[in-house]
């Protein structure tokens, strides 16, 4: 009998051992279901026009688990491990497991280290002041952002937050240079972005710079780029407005960019609320003299009702309208193709979000 009930604690203990391992972890995630009816452009630069047609979006879905230990002299180990869930693509295209933000690292006094895959500052910096969506059907990143990065191979750092001012900095290692014999190209991206958050007012101010990382490798070129933001609440209203200055350094020739976003929200009573957003990519500055009316516009409206503290339904419209010799946009944060200079496109979304 005593063997018996010996057995039942050592069981009841193997048992409970990973549920311990696992106390200090935690799930979290977002499915975004988002049904959109398309207006193409009605024509293509072939001289055709293209078909109009209906589609679902899953942007921003994600499932992640984090969790930490505490160390001796109030330091903390910490990891994250994020993916993206592509739950409307099926199983053609899986997803990477950890390949959106994820890391392990270190915080204490001293504010925290890591080393693995994320945003860098200025796509953080941006996302305080934007307000309208990264990504999706009424995504704005393909106007505002040259690129809205997420790097990889990257060491990252925080300051402690004093005074309601948060300070990163980032940067990548130099994989992208290994197999490269030109003297001084190293394919290493840096960043940092200063927020100060405080009350009804944000401010957020960001600098990347990135050294011989042309598309297929290291190349030799030098891009950077800057963002400044503020985002003001009084009352029912919340407002932002993010400006971007992109610049590249080619061999052949220099090019600029300055773009800019203007968003607001607006609660009504109850579970209900009204948005608006207006976005400009400006033309492209080329040294060669070429990039006039080059750039684009896209406005947005849209209603949400917060179903649950969790659970938001939302419907929208957006519309986006390229410059008189501009090809390089359309609605859906997509890459533009085959597009005739100045067509515009337009999308009326449906959509379903659950954050848990």
């Amino acid at each position: 009998m005593m063997k018996q009930k010996l057995m039942a604690v050592v069981v009841a203990g193997a048992l409970a051992a990973p549920a311990m391992v696992l106390a200090d972890t935690a799930i979290y995630g977002s499915f975004n279901a988002e049904y959109g009816k398309v207006t193409m452009p009605d024509r293509a630069a072939a001289g055709t026009s293209f078909n109009n047609w209906d589609g679902m979006n899953s942007g921003a879905s994600y499932l992640g688990f984090k969790g930490e230990e505490k160390l001796d002299g109030g330091m903390a180990a910490f990891y994250q491990c994020e993916s993206d869930v592509r739950f409307l693509a099926g199983p053609a295209t899986p997803a990477t497991l950890c390949a959106r933000n994820s890391a392990v690292g270190l915080k204490g006094a001293f504010g925290a280290v890591s080393i693995g895959t994320w945003d860098s500052p200025q796509k953080i910096a941006v996302g305080k002041t934007r307000i309208t969506a990264d990504t999706g059907w009424l995504g704005v990143t393909h106007l505002l952002l040259r690129e809205s990065n997420r790097n990889s191979n990257s060491i990252n750092y925080s300051l402690p937050d004093f005074g309601g001012i948060s300070i990163g900095l980032q940067t990548t290692t130099t994989n992208a240079a290994s197999d490269t014999t030109t003297p001084g190209n190293t394919g290493r991206r840096n960043g940092a972005n200063a927020v100060y958050a405080q009350g009804p007012l944000i401010l957020a101010v960001a600098l990347t710079s990135e050294s011989d990382n042309a598309a297929g490798g290291v190349a030799g070129d030098k891009d950077t780029s800057t963002s400044l933001g503020a985002a003001y609440t009084f009352g029912p209203v919340k407002v932002g407005f993010t400006y971007v200055t992109d610049k590249q350094h080619r061999a052949a020739s220099d090019t600029e960019r300055r773009s800019w976003n203007l968003a607001g929200t607006y609660n009504l009573p109850g579970p209900h609320s009204l948005w608006a957003g207006y976005t400009v990519a400006g033309d492209k500055k080329v040294s060669t003299g070429a990039g006039a009316n080059t750039g684009g516009t896209e406005y947005q409206l849209g209603y949400a009702n917060q179903l649950s503290k969790r659970t938001l339904l939302a419907l929208g419209y957006g519309s986006v309208k390229n410059g008189s010799a501009g090809t390089n946009y359309k609605i859906g944060d997509t890459a533009a193709t085959g597009l005739a200079a100045g067509s515009s496109s337009s999308v009326l979304t449906l959509q379903l979000k659950h954050n848990f």
